[in-house]
């Protein structure tokens, strides 16, 4: 049997309750105001993967949100890693910046046991080079720009739509890849 194989870029992000201003508008000779609540520093964070099946050039997105006010370790990317191998059935050239929980004893045993996984590092400083940044910025700015909600739940529903409404979109995923300036020959 052949199986598939994949490039999938990786990337984390974080997503606050204070929201990204951008430009907005107001009535009039009055001044633009967002209210920000007492807990704006709250925060969910995201670990996200493009995956691009070479045999078909097909796009897909899988992601996964933290607890509230966590970041991801080690062993939660290794989850991750998990995760992905699941879903996508094959070998998978992986690709990510060098933080360290990228290199977690617990991500390195994972790695360990799954050959058909390996591993590639993007240079240091080159966030534009990984297409999974591409996405949270079009989200942080393009769908949740200005956007206030009250509380984590109602950032992590909205977070989650807006992720899955991407899921939806290969085309969308394939602009944020080749606005990398990578190609895929």
């Amino acid at each position: 049997m052949n199986k598939d194989s994949y490039i999938v870029f990786i990337d984390e992000a974080g997503f606050m309750l204070e929201p990204l201003v951008l430009t907005t508008w107001a009535q009039r000779g009055h001044r633009p105001a967002i209210k920000i609540g007492e807990n704006h520093h709250d925060r969910i964070s995201v670990i996200g993967a493009m995956a691009i099946n070479m045999e078909t050039k097909k796009f897909s997105f899988l992601f996964r949100l933290s607890p509230d006010n966590t970041n991801f370790r080690g062993y939660t990317v290794a989850y991750f890693l998990e995760h992905l191998y699941s879903k996508l059935h094959g070998c998978i050239n992986l690709v990510w910046d060098s933080i360290t929980i990228h290199s977690a004893e617990p991500v390195n045993i994972f790695l360990a046991l799954h050959p058909a996984i390996k591993v590639f590092f993007f240079p240091p400083y080159a966030p534009e080079l990984n297409p999974v940044d591409n996405i949270w910025g079009y989200v942080k700015r393009h769908r949740l720009g200005n956007y206030c909600p009250d509380n984590l739940v109602e950032l992590r529903k909205r977070v989650r739509a807006e992720l899955f409404r991407i899921q939806k979109r290969p085309d969308l995923l394939e602009s944020m890849f080749n606005h990398t300036g990578l190609n895929l020959d």
